[in-house]
């Protein structure tokens, strides 16, 4: 299943949304498992649209999904917010101490374990977030 769906940058709209998502990853196959990174990762993401893209001023978020044949099933996440590069985000330290550690950071993490690739992209002062679940024997994604 392919398709597009763009709501508000609204905490609100993010059920909706990740609904949308799941839906698609389930009519491609993938397994209760997969399907939960995929939420986990596509939350985060899209929670942190709403806090910090947009700075009060608000704006859209843009999800599409669709399934290529090499690569699996493809989430591309766009905003016109503020740049924000996902892969320039250092990786938190783990072994510090709480009281000593940077804030921010677990977030990215987590869309990092959740999902098999990350590609960002700014596109026409576009941010465009894709993140890629591979295909594997357990869903209907085939290689050929």
């Amino acid at each position: 299943m392919s398709g597009n769906i763009r709501l508000p940058a609204k905490i609100e709209n993010l059920e909706n949304i990740i609904r949308f998502v799941k839906n698609c990853a389930r009519e491609e196959g993938f397994s209760l498992k997969q399907i939960s990174n995929i939420e986990l990762a596509i939350e985060e993401a899209l929670a942190n649209i709403c806090h910090y893209a947009y700075a009060g001023v608000g704006g859209d978020m843009e999800i599409h999904c669709r399934t290529d044949k090499t690569e699996g099933f493809i989430i591309e996440i766009i905003d016109t917010g503020r740049p924000f590069n996902i892969l320039t985000v250092s990786k938190p330290d783990l072994t510090a101490d709480l009281s000593t550690r940077e804030i921010g950071g677990l977030g990215v993490l987590l869309i990092r374990k959740m999902v098999d690739d990350i590609h960002y992209c700014r596109k026409e002062d576009k941010n465009v977030l894709t993140l890629i679940m591979h295909p594997t024997p357990e869903n209907g994604i085939s290689h050929a």
